[in-house]
């Protein structure tokens, strides 16, 4: 929003700190304080605008406060190459080839390794983690496992959902009346040593979402050597290549995700066969060393 009290601390915090390069983590109304301190350096100042919502979820005024980043800013920083292409072709008469540039999201691959479990092979826990909230698919998920566990009777089939949100209740709600409550679990927030020890419990990842921008969540399932299912939607697709890496579902298509996670279930060979390729697509593309060395680049230039 509008907040001037803001726009006013902000501009003075730029004045008292005197920044080389500025920052800006989203489009916003941040931009106009970071102009008019650049302004007063005699236009030294560089201003540089990290974008990481999905454009299909962002609201008319967003676009607004875009059009400012991208006139008034040196660098827009954008999370893959889709993005950048949707942002050039509504602005193809203000954006530049220079002016957006590529650095997508990287994690401490190292605090996500696979691990080796044993089982029985009638034993599966399928897990999603994210925030819970309207964008993200959790119904469909459940209703899938629903379908999957009525699949295989004879297995033990578990549901683990980590995060905490505006749809809690809701899911709650749905768990309940599809009688779930003893397969389905409901984590709330985890903190990072949780976190970790809830993606080793995991045999098979879903990532049930309408859109994203850049999954952190698929970056940790995949560099844990986790099989992922995830919605075939913009900003998944770009990162999953169906039957290479993942597999890919309609997304809201509750019965195709229940094909796809039974699909996993009887073949262990096509499991580790995506685990596998998953990590290495995560150490090659997610790391959070190379994306530290695209920054310092990028700062550095």
């Amino acid at each position: 929003g509008l907040d001037l009290p803001s726009f006013v601390k902000l501009f003075r915090q730029f004045r008292k700190t005197k920044p080389d390069i500025i920052f800006l983590h989203g489009a916003g109304f941040g931009i106009i304080s970071a102009f008019l301190y650049k302004a007063t350096k005699f236009f030294r100042t560089k201003i540089l605008v990290r974008d990481t919502q999905a454009h299909h979820l962002k609201a008319k005024i967003e676009w607004v406060w875009m059009f400012f980043c991208l006139f008034f800013s040196n660098k827009l920083i954008v999370l893959t190459d889709a993005s950048g292409s949707g942002i050039k072709s509504r602005f193809r008469w203000l954006v530049s080839k220079k002016k957006i540039i590529v650095i997508p999201n990287g994690i401490d691959i190292k605090k996500y390794q696979p691990v080796s479990k044993l089982t029985s092979g009638k034993h599966f826990v399928i897990g999603m983690q994210s925030r819970l909230l309207l964008i993200k698919d959790h119904p469909t998920l459940i209703r899938a496992f629903d379908i999957v566990k009525k699949r295989f009777p004879d297995y033990s089939l578990s549901l683990s959902i980590a995060g905490d949100g505006e749809t809690m209740e809701s899911l709650k709600k749905l768990i309940d009346e599809l009688h779930l409550n003893d397969r389905v679990k409901l984590y709330g927030m985890l903190d990072e040593k949780s976190l970790l020890q809830f993606m080793q419990s995991l045999d098979i990842y879903v990532q049930a979402t309408f859109g994203e921008t850049m999954s952190n969540s698929i970056i940790q399932a995949l560099a844990s050597g986790l099989p992922v299912i995830a919605s075939d939607v913009w900003g998944v697709n770009n990162m999953i290549e169906d039957g290479k890496n993942g597999l890919l579902y309609q997304s809201a298509n509750q019965q195709m995700l229940a094909d796809k996670i039974s699909c996993l279930i009887e073949n262990p060979d096509k499991r580790y066969q995506l685990g596998s390729a998953g990590r290495v697509f995560a150490e090659l593309n997610y790391s959070n060393k190379v994306m530290f060395k695209a920054y310092k680049s990028l700062y550095e230039s």
